[in-house]
């Protein structure tokens, strides 16, 4: 074998490396759509009533010809309560297969399913893009991502998390490309981040990791770049802020709800989530039911309803008829300024209230009957374990590459520490958290040495990454 070229050694390596990797990927991705699928299969989640929240009427009023239309806080009609992206998904379901059907609900639930496969696709992919230097760190985030329950649960129920996690992981990806230079980055950046703000306008707190991102790749045009990502987000954003406008009268960012979220989270008998804390809760969980996955799920759905909202007990009936009658973004307002006199009535609840809800969302939000679940907890402290595990092994170059993850999560936790929290709310962190618990597999065996050929001579100058 002497005499022979590295590269005639090395290409079939690193060719087999490459099928290796895309037979993981494949199966990975496979396991996470088989996976929520037989969640929402054995859970029989898409029989559950009441389970559409204000998703399910936003759609069941466009299909029925009412428009983007809500009952809230006193008044019936035009609304920006809910992001526009999600309610008119569900509106196409009910319009093929019946308004709040089971079988909408299923074919909902199933797409889920399959966006779960591509959410894995790409954390498995963005892990590649920031820890290059080892195979089994994307496997292992693909293999969290897949498989980790809350992120399999979420996709039996109505609700954004899971579409957002996914855009949220695409364009962090996108953002990548874009700083390469990769031709159409940023058009593509710029339609993922209009398709994310108008799924959940919170996520706006990505946008500073995204200009990291863009400018550490760039070739100094990243300015020109972001300028064009930019503006392909305006345009997509438009027609529903001209919309949000029209309908009421001022600019609305794609929401209207900032100080009614603000009051659930803050007013004078909140806990600091959206939810009423009740003891009658732990007596349904005591409930026998039949024993069955799908009969467990529906205690736990109880449960939920059992809770309730704050505005189930903070308003009176003659307070929402006095909101009613006026424009939705000044209820809010209202909202916000009353939880803020609360507020001022008692200085050390805001801290007080601010370090609950940082705990609820770095551990458990104990007002939701759901994540009183052993499995849950099983899920949400191993993932979080492994994710500090990865941080703490990682070197300064691994912590770099992280750095934008890094600053989106604590972004997030500051924001909804300061203003409301719910365990739906960390969904979208957790792909990041799969690739924190990933680079262990890096951290595990260090960082192997890049092999470069010399186009000159044919040699080598170091070992081949394995």
């Amino acid at each position: 074998m002497t005499g022979l070229a590295p590269a005639a050694i090395i290409r079939p390596m690193i060719d087999r490396r490459c099928h290796a990797d895309r037979r993981w990927t494949a199966g990975l991705v496979g396991l996470a759509i088989a996976a929520r699928i037989a969640a929402v299969v054995l859970l029989e989640s898409h029989t559950v009533p009441r389970s559409t929240y204000e998703h399910g009427e936003i759609a069941a009023n466009l299909v029925q010809g009412r428009g983007f239309s809500i009952a809230f806080l006193g008044a019936d009609g035009p609304t920006s309560q809910q992001a526009p992206v999600y309610p008119v998904l569900l509106a196409v379901a009910y319009a093929c297969l019946g308004v709040e059907s089971p079988a909408a609900l299923l074919a909902i639930q199933l797409g889920q399913a399959v966006l779960g496969g591509v959410l894995t696709l790409g954390v498995m992919r963005l892990t590649r893009l920031w820890l290059p230097e080892r195979a089994w760190a994307a496997r292992l985030a693909g293999l969290l991502a897949a498989a980790h329950p809350t992120l399999v649960y979420t996709a039996t129920h109505i609700q954004v998390a899971g579409l957002a996690a996914t855009l949220l992981v695409w364009l962090v990806i996108a953002a990548e490309r874009t700083g390469a230079g990769v031709r159409g980055g940023s058009v593509a950046l710029g339609i993922l981040l209009a398709l994310l703000l108008l799924t959940d306008p919170i996520l706006v707190l990505a946008v500073p990791a995204v200009v990291w991102i863009v400018r550490r790749a760039s070739d100094g045009r990243a300015w020109n770049r972001l300028a064009v990502a930019g503006g392909v987000a305006a345009l997509g954003l438009a027609p529903w802020l001209v919309r949000n406008a029209l309908v009421h009268g001022e600019f609305v960012f794609v929401k209207s709800t900032f100080g009614y979220a603000f009051w659930q989270g803050n007013c004078a008998l909140s806990a600091g989530t959206d939810k009423v804390v009740r003891a009658t809760v732990a007596e349904v969980l005591e409930r026998p039911d039949d024993g069955t996955l799908a009969g467990a799920h529906r205690t736990l759905w109880a449960a939920r309803h059992e809770a309730g909202y704050l505005d189930d007990i903070a308003l009176s009936a003659a307070e929402k008829q006095e909101l009613g009658r006026l424009r939705e973004p000044e209820r809010s307002r209202v909202l916000m300024r009353r939880a803020l006199a609360e507020l001022q009535a008692d200085p050390a609840r805001y801290p007080r209230l601010c370090f609950r809800r940082l705990m609820a969302f770095l551990f458990f939000d104990e007002t939701n009957p759901k994540t009183r679940q052993p499995l849950y907890r099983a899920g949400h402290l191993g993932l979080t374990l492994l994710a500090l595990l990865g941080l703490a092994r990682a070197d300064r170059q691994t912590l770099g590459r992280l750095g934008p993850s890094l600053l989106t999560f604590a972004l997030l936790a500051l924001f909804h520490a300061a203003t409301i929290v719910s365990a739906r709310f960390h969904i979208p962190v957790e792909p990041f958290m799969a690739i924190w618990g990933g680079s262990l597999a890096a951290a595990s065996a260090g960082y192997p040495r890049r092999l470069t050929v010399s186009k000159a001579s044919g040699s080598s100058s170091s070992g081949l990454a394995a």
